[in-house]
């Protein structure tokens, strides 16, 4: 019987087995292909100066001078890591670091929050020219208000008042104090779109929210720290995190009032450390190009690992603020 079995398997024609690469595969699936081609490349264009600075940290000083090796090092070593971040003076630096990042970032979001609620749900005149001109402070560099912006600081006269009792100028234009007060009013850099971003989002929110407090007997500050921020905690974890992260990456401010002041930050540290830090004859060039490579490795990683951890809300309220459709 298993003789007949196999006689008769062996009878039956071959199938044919389908292809799967054919024209209409092509003809369906082409632009697919295509994108994802295109982006893998822009994808590598991008992260492939970062992958190889973060290659040329674990060099030896031997492999840096060898023309042999170029990602992958022969003797690993940390050598370099550690004598950028000696030069860096890394660890306090990014202490300071993360302490203005993060209390400028916390102002930063509550100021815009009562901001953006204001322009998206009262009604009151001049709210079309104020919301205008939040707008317009997006498309004016920061270059141009550069000089006016120091002497504020410079010659800090609110109101009139050092001059009305005979006071003499007060300088705060060399620290974080010009941080805060920025930040704590709404007009420190980039805040213009998160007011943006916060008003499109309560626009969005339903009135009878609202009408629901009112009946309660909710004032508006009740209304608004009650039923409005739980519904808009993953738009202002978003803000928290774009204004970390800016705060974290410019140089413009951070020179502009850190630049002769104890208080150094990231991007001043790594500043100085292309300008000046490696600035020593006992080091090649190449060696030097490598610490300035290590330097920023290491002024980013941090930044990385918040988005990891943020990466939820950051998407969660990028999808809810307006901005994409």
């Amino acid at each position: 019987m298993e003789a007949v079995k196999e006689a008769n398997v062996a009878a039956e024609p071959k199938k044919k087995r389908k292809a799967i690469f054919t024209k209409k595969f092509y003809v369906d699936h082409g632009g697919n292909i295509l994108c994802h081609v295109v982006l893998i490349g822009i994808i590598f264009l991008i992260l492939f100066p970062f992958i190889e600075k973060v290659c040329t940290m674990f060099l030896s000083y031997d492999d840096l001078s060898d023309s042999t090796v170029q990602y992958i090092p022969k003797h690993f070593s940390l050598y370099t890591v550690v004598t950028t971040m000696g030069i860096m003076d890394y660890w306090m630096t990014l202490l300071r670091t993360l302490i203005l990042c993060a209390v400028t970032a916390v102002l930063q979001t509550l100021s815009c929050t009562l901001t953006a609620y204001g322009l998206a749900r009262f009604k009151f005149k001049g709210r079309g020219l104020v919301f205008g001109c939040v707008i317009m402070v997006l498309l004016i560099p920061p270059q141009v208000v550069m000089a006016s912006l120091y002497m504020n600081f410079a010659h800090l006269n609110p109101l009139g008042l050092v001059s009305l009792f005979g006071g003499g100028r007060i300088d705060i234009s060399n620290g974080v104090l010009p941080f805060i007060i920025l930040s704590a009013t709404a007009v420190a850099f980039k805040n213009s779109l998160y007011i943006y971003m916060l008003r499109q989002f309560f626009r969005g929110m339903p009135t009878e929210i609202e009408e629901a407090g009112m009946i309660d007997g909710s004032s508006h500050l009740g209304i608004f720290f009650r039923l409005m921020l739980p519904n808009a905690v993953p738009m202002m974890v978003t803000i928290i995190l774009f204004a970390f992260s800016w705060q974290w990456t410019d140089n413009y401010y951070s020179q502009l009032f850190l630049g002769h002041s104890d208080y150094t930050v990231i991007t001043n540290a790594l500043i100085g450390l292309r300008a000046y830090g490696v600035n020593i004859e006992s080091f090649t060039n190449v060696f030097r190009n490598a610490i300035i490579d290590t330097g920023i490795v290491l002024s980013v990683l941090p930044l990385v690992i918040v988005y990891i951890f943020g990466q939820k809300f950051f998407v969660q309220g990028v999808s809810q603020s307006g901005i994409v459709g």
